[in-house]
């Protein structure tokens, strides 16, 4: 029974970052072939956003659950405000860190698409937030007045009157030979 074994070429100067350990290749004995590392201790910034997805997930199961308890609603709500801090303090200062944790690569970004589905799909999950507190988020714009150049239909006249059945002399009969259908007469009460 054999061991198939996968070796990569070593060089000094490699760089491994793997749990917030960095390592990094500072000697390679030439007679021994024996490895001398620098091992520094880093901020695991990934782990973070792993660990506080997690809390957050189970604190909204246990509010769920716990309906009759308003304090584990509070906790879930607190613990949504601090993963959304963390999550965006990671995102903006240590991207690649941030990618591996949530399981994305730099070729995935460029494959994602921007309806949040997949085929095509688009959907729209409203919130809360900051980007709905601004005063123009949805404010109904004006509509502009035409000028008098651009305003074809302002010389052509009332349309023609309407009868009981519809516009009788209107394009879609004259033109395109459409015939109207008179209305139904209802007989009784209803």
């Amino acid at each position: 029974m054999g061991y198939n074994y996968k070796l990569k070429e070593v060089k000094v100067g490699d760089v491994d970052v793997a749990g917030g350990v960095k390592s990094t290749v500072t000697d390679i004995d030439p007679e021994t072939g024996g490895i001398t590392w620098d091992v520094d201790y880093i901020p695991n910034v990934g782990e973070l956003v792993k660990d506080i997805n997690g809390l957050t997930k189970t604190a909204k199961e246990v509010a769920v659950k716990v309906k009759n308890d308003p304090k584990f609603r509070n906790i879930y709500d607190d613990t949504k405000l601090l993963r959304n801090k963390i999550r965006t303090h990671v995102r903006n200062n240590y991207p690649e860190e941030y990618r591996k944790a949530v399981g994305v690569s730099e070729a995935d970004l460029d494959e994602m698409s921007t309806t949040g589905g997949g085929a095509g799909a688009a959907s729209f999950t409203g919130g809360t937030g900051m980007q709905y507190a601004t005063p123009y988020a949805f404010k109904k714009t004006k509509k502009q007045k035409l000028p008098e150049s651009n305003n074809p239909g302002r010389d052509l006249g009332p349309g023609p009157k309407a009868s009981e059945d519809g516009v009788k002399d209107n394009t879609y009969v004259k033109q395109f030979g459409y015939k109207l259908v008179p209305k139904k007469k209802l007989k009784g009460p209803v």
